[in-house]
């Protein structure tokens, strides 16, 4: 009853003069769709690895005629059409049939080796055959599609493997565990010294490196259990045989002789290791002497670099620390619009650097007007503008002095401006061409309400610090 579809399949094939095609590649091999095979050769190629050629395949129900091999009487693997007959054969089948006169096996009729197609249509109806496990006979009761069997195989629990511990004792899948828990010569197993992993059979190789198999002093002092890794404790420590020099080694006796017999050498030479102590004791007492001189020499140094440190702190500490005195006043001038800014005196951020002012609305400025305190900086003309590096680019810190007696309670304000270089800056940042450049800041400086929080405002005066980065600055 399937004899219809199997014509269907034959016209197709013949119609697809493209298809994949078997050739001869000469010393008794073909190639089968790119891929080689050798005739005799136990290997498969990919194109006969559904199942290996040593296996017999078994049908669950009675084989049909037109899915048995011609040549092996089997169910075909990946079965190859004759262009001239139609008729299939399996792909291991053909170097048979090239071997002498390359002929149909049912009809006889003469094949080209150049116009063997592999039949990849059929094979899909070949793939739905239902087969048997082919170690049914062993006892596996698989059964399914022929082409489920090669995935079955890999797994199989009656197929025959060879143990992967390398031992090459062959046995079913299903008695590995077994094998390797019991009878495997090359099992796993664990050092009885040091419990590392090995195994079994490569124990004297480990042993050759266990640092805890005990091995027999080197000195045969006769302690024949020491582990490896603590030899060299013995021999330093323990051992009576090995020869060690005298204690007295620092004070110039050069003696040398085995442990066990250094305690005779030191009864003996006990005057000679007095002697001996005390002159090192002397050269030890003009040691120390000549090191507390030159110790001393350092603190005194250090003392008078710390000195010179800590004026040199004071003198380029902040670029300048503005009093404001009178504030009340000012501030109601700031209040009614009187006068809305002051400014401070002009100071440099260095001995030849950039000369600035500092100037403070002390009432707030723009968008901080009437909360805030605004505190502004800007470039003057100086003397050495010609020398410094323009726009200026030097980070400015405002700080807002809290004056409480208890220097570690003060909660300072301190406001951080990192100029922008950019062109649109440049009035604020480039080289004065005028008396001074126009003012950038903080409008938002402090706000009015936190000034009477602590002692920022103090015998009617405030205090306000500059400093400016001269990590980068240029030093003339």
């Amino acid at each position: 009853m399937h004899r219809p579809k199997m014509i269907r399949a034959e016209k197709m094939i013949r119609s697809h003069s493209s298809g994949s095609s078997v050739s001869s590649t000469g010393s008794g091999s073909i190639s089968l769709a790119g891929l080689s095979y050798r005739s005799g050769s136990s290997s498969l190629s990919s194109l006969t690895s559904r199942s290996p050629s040593d296996l017999e395949v078994l049908s669950v129900d009675v084989l049909e005629k037109c899915f048995e091999c011609p040549v092996c009487c089997r169910l075909m693997r990946n079965p190859v059409q004759f262009q001239e007959c139609g008729h299939r054969c399996c792909s291991t089948c053909v170097p048979e049939l090239l071997r002498v006169v390359p002929r149909c096996p049912i009809d006889q009729r003469f094949i080209d080796k150049d116009k063997i197609f592999v039949d990849k249509i059929f094979q899909r109806e070949l793939d739905g055959v239902k087969v048997k496990c082919c170690h049914h006979e062993k006892g596996c009761s698989w059964t399914s599609a022929y082409r489920e069997l090669t995935g079955h195989l890999l797994c199989c629990d009656y197929a025959t493997i060879t143990c992967p511990k390398g031992c090459r004792i062959e046995f079913q899948r299903r008695f590995i565990n077994p094998h390797l828990r019991e009878d495997c010569p090359n099992r796993d197993d664990s050092c009885r010294y040091c419990y590392e992993p090995l195994m079994r059979g490569n124990e004297d190789v480990h042993f050759d490196r266990c640092a805890e198999f005990p091995v027999a002093c080197a000195n045969g002092c006769g302690r024949t259990n020491i582990p490896r890794s603590k030899m060299k404790q013995h021999l330093d420590k323990e051992c009576q045989l090995q020869v060690v020099p005298c204690p007295f080694v620092e004070a110039k006796c050069d003696h040398r002789c085995e442990r066990g017999r250094m305690s005779q050498h030191i009864r003996d030479q006990a005057d000679r290791h007095l002697e001996l102590a005390g002159q090192s004791l002397q050269i030890l007492f003009q040691s120390v002497a000549i090191q507390t001189r030159a110790v001393d020499k350092c603190s005194s140094r250090i003392t008078a670099i710390e000195d010179r440190v800590d004026g040199l702190e004071k003198l380029y500490g902040a670029q300048l620390v503005w009093k404001i005195d009178g504030y009340d006043e000012k501030y109601q001038d700031a209040k009614t619009g009187r006068k809305s800014t002051i400014f401070s005196p002009p100071f440099l951020t260095s001995r030849h650097g950039y000369k600035m002012i500092l100037s403070a609305s002390l009432f707030g400025d723009g968008k901080g007007k009437g909360e805030h305190m605004s505190v502004f900086a800007c470039l003057c003309r100086g003397d050495y503008d010609a020398l410094l590096v323009w726009p200026f680019c030097h980070r400015l810190t405002f700080t807002l002095i809290d004056q409480c007696p208890d220097s570690a309670t003060r909660h300072d304000v301190s406001y951080t401006i990192r100029p922008n270089t950019c062109n649109e800056n440049l009035p604020f940042l480039g080289r004065p061409t005028a008396e001074r450049n126009a003012s950038f800041g903080a409008q938002k400086f402090a706000q009015l309400e936190m000034l009477k929080m602590h002692d920022y405002v103090k015998d009617d005066c405030m205090f306000i610090k500059v400093t400016i980065d001269s990590d980068k600055m240029l030093l003339l």
